[in-house]
């Protein structure tokens, strides 16, 4: 592929980090050795080099564009750097993406992602539907007060929102109070993390012809990487062939290319020039659905990469805890959950926060029923527990709104570790 050696090229004569990382393969001057031949870029040694001060990977000075902070919730900060024309492509490019996703001409857009503190969500939201061509967008922010939002919805009779599932929840929990012929809202555009059957289900109930699906997948820091059609099911994407080379690849490091293997996702964008990125961790695992001839492949992501709490010497899974609430979900209404890890009197301890719609009615008992059902699945739990290692489970009743999400972005965080306060 021309563009792909073309580009990389281009890094190797410019990013002072790619060249060293790809010493021992691709010195300047010598043949494009192909791109699975290149070491996989590794998270800690690409943000040493990308930093505000001495950036050694960068391909230039960078004298136009926009800066966004990157890296989640935990952690130190990330700056990610955007030329111009890098911010342009990427907002066009994913734009592009929205509309094979339905988004069409007319179609009014409640945009309640965050923005501000260099997040990028609100602003790129905006860029993208701008670059489509099609949709107006209503950028009224995921901080703005919910009477305000719904306020927004009625007056412009609002066809979409969009946002962070977590707040999108919360908004729905009050507009199941709003009578439903004042609304508009046909259809759900959720980003920022994943969204689950529980929670389509809950939005359903109160807007049952109300359709939801995901706006896409990117990031500030490796760009776009998927775009949803109506056939994808939940955490279904498309590859932006036009842009992108997505891989998925073992533990060993060897590149898979047949379906339904898992492994983690690594992705190299060909248009990015300022900051590149190429073979880089998105910190997701995923596997393939097509074959490896179909245009614009489709994958399915299984989860982020590090995907458990730490409680002692044992590692307690979301994905089980998630798992093993949806199982009550008729006895609790449950709406969705946080782990708070703490230490106390030289232990730790686990509060399991469990946000449903009524938490005062929750029947007595039914924090016992769960937290057996926990130690089934975690076996090492009350081993540790007679063991005087670790506490018992806490089990917390609560509103959506009493369990935290992250000031910047809104997202809810799923684990919360208070440890490093002690």
């Amino acid at each position: 592929m021309e563009i792909l050696k073309s580009h990389l090229t281009f890094v190797l004569d410019n990013s002072r980090y790619y060249r060293e990382l790809w010493y021992k393969v691709w010195k300047k001057g010598e043949d494009f050795p192909g791109l699975q031949r290149l070491p996989l870029t590794e998270q800690t040694g690409f943000w040493n080099a990308n930093t505000p001060l001495d950036n050694t990977l960068l391909t230039g000075s960078h004298e136009h564009g926009v800066v966004f902070k990157s890296g989640g919730t935990t952690g130190a900060p990330k700056f990610s750097y955007f030329s111009v024309d890098d911010w342009r492509n990427f907002c066009k490019v994913f734009g592009n993406g929205m509309v094979r996703g339905g988004l069409s001409r007319g179609e009014k857009v409640a945009n309640i992602f965050y923005g501000g503190q260099l997040y990028a969500s609100l602003l790129f939201i905006t860029k993208c539907l701008e670059e489509a061509g099609v949709g107006i967008n209503y950028p009224i922010a995921g901080f703005a007060p919910t009477d305000e939002i719904i306020d927004a919805l009625i007056l412009f009779k609002i066809d979409t929102i969009a946002g962070v599932p977590t707040t999108i929840v919360n908004l729905f929990n009050h507009l199941k109070n709003v009578p439903k012929e004042k609304l508009n809202v046909k259809k759900i555009l959720y980003g920022g993390e994943a969204m689950y059957q529980d929670q389509v289900d809950f939005i359903k109930g109160i807007i049952p012809h109300c359709h939801v699906q995901s706006i896409g997948i990117a990031g500030v820091d490796y760009g776009e990487m998927g775009w949803v059609s109506k056939d994808c099911k939940i955490g279904e994407f498309h590859c932006y062939d036009e842009s992108t080379i997505l891989e998925i690849i073992d533990d060993s490091g060897n590149v898979i290319d047949t379906p339904n293997i898992e492994g983690n996702l690594y992705i190299t964008n060909l248009r990015r020039r300022l900051m590149p990125i190429i073979r880089y961790p998105v910190g997701d695992r995923g596997m393939w659905i097509d074959e490896p001839t179909t245009s614009n492949r489709r994958y399915r992501l299984l989860g982020r990469s590090e995907v458990g709490a730490r409680v002692g010497p044992m590692t307690l899974y979301i994905q089980d805890i998630r798992r093993i609430l949806e199982g009550f979900k008729d006895e609790t209404g449950y709406i969705n959950f946080q782990l708070i890890i703490d230490h106390v009197d030289k232990k730790d301890r686990c509060t399991l926060m469990i946000a449903v719609p009524l938490p005062k009615e929750i029947p007595a008992g039914l924090s016992d029923k769960i937290t057996n059902a926990i130690y089934q699945e975690r076996h090492m739990f009350p081993d540790l527990i007679k063991g005087d290692i670790v506490h018992p489970l806490i089990i917390e009743w609560t509103t959506s709104e009493g369990l935290a999400t992250n000031k910047r972005t809104g997202k809810l965080i799923h684990l919360i570790d208070k440890r490093h306060q002690i």
